[in-house]
Order: structure tokens, then sequence, then C-alpha cells
């Protein structure tokens, strides 16, 4: 199911029956995940394309999300021009253990340059002092107050995220 809310700024491929309430996509052969082995196991392909690039990918992978083949995907709305990449970001997620599996299907459906990256990877690059977030706070030209606020917030985002067992598994638009 495409999930597009203007208010977010990713658009979202997730099972049917993961947006009804009945089912976790972020599992391994039907057994989901606990935190810890989400932080081992779970990660995306991740690739760049044009807006309506994307979106026609979506489409292509909506089918195979909902038959539960793909766990799931999201990609940017937009450019984040922070980043300067020039194109928007799509991630494809699963875990490493059917990722081969994964990038088969999406290059059968055209995806030719990809990258691999774990979750854990990608939650460290926006805590404080990561790649990201550090990049982000540059290039919005904040001031050094605003920027420590910008930094506390992502450090408690991620420890809320962890305390609560289920809010890694919930919430698309946080």
């Amino acid at each position: 199911m495409i999930i597009d809310r203007p208010q977010s700024h990713f658009i979202f491929i997730l099972p049917r029956a993961h947006v009804y309430g009945n089912y976790n996509y972020i599992n391994y052969k039907g057994k989901e995940l606990t935190n810890n082995e989400y932080l081992k196991y779970w990660g995306k392909w991740v690739f760049l394309g044009t807006r309506q690039e994307l979106d026609k990918l979506a489409k292509k992978i909506d089918p195979l999300v909902d038959q539960k083949i793909i766990p799931g995907a999201k990609y940017d709305r937009q450019e984040i021009p922070e980043f300067q990449i020039g194109e928007c970001v799509m991630c494809v997620f699963c875990d490493v253990r059917q990722r081969d599996e994964i990038w088969d299907i999406l290059a059968s459906l055209g995806v030719e340059d990809k990258a691999w990256v774990f979750e854990k990877e990608t939650m460290e690059n926006w805590l404080p002092g990561g790649q990201l977030l550090e990049k982000w706070i540059e290039a919005k030209g904040i001031t050094p107050e605003q920027a420590e606020s910008v930094r506390k917030d992502a450090e408690e985002r991620f420890k809320k995220m962890f305390e609560d067992k289920d809010a890694v598994f919930r919430g698309i638009d946080q």
C-alpha cells in the first residue's frame, strides 16, 4: 500500500496488513525481530532517482510489498537540498539474511546502482556527531544554540525509541 501523506517527507510502501495493525513488516521469515535483532540484521537497499522514476518503481514494488515478498520501502517526496545529492532517495527494507533475494527482485525491476546500509548505521549517522545530522546542521546554517537543541532532540528521540520496545516498529511519520 503506497502511503502518501503530504505532511511527511517520505512516501511509504507498506503491507496493508501492517497499516491496518495486524502484521509487523519488520520480520524475518514471519518472525518479528527483537530490538537486538533489528539492530543486528535490519537494513535497506538505498538508491537514487528522480521523483517520477521512484513513483513508477513504487507502483511496481507495491504489489510485492502487499504479498510480503519485499518487507517495505520509503522514498523522498522531494530532494533534500541540504545533502546536495541532486536526486531523491529510495530505501527498500529487509533483513540482511534476505538482501540478495531482494536485490535480485530490484535488479529485475531495473534498479542498477545501489548501496546496502544497516539501520543501525543510519541511526548512528543521525545521532549527535553523526555524519548525516552534522551535515544537515551545517547546511541549515543554524546558530550553535539551535544546533545543540537539534542534537539533544535527536538523542532523545532515539533513546525514547528503544525505551518503548514497539516504537521502533510503528509510527511511519516519525
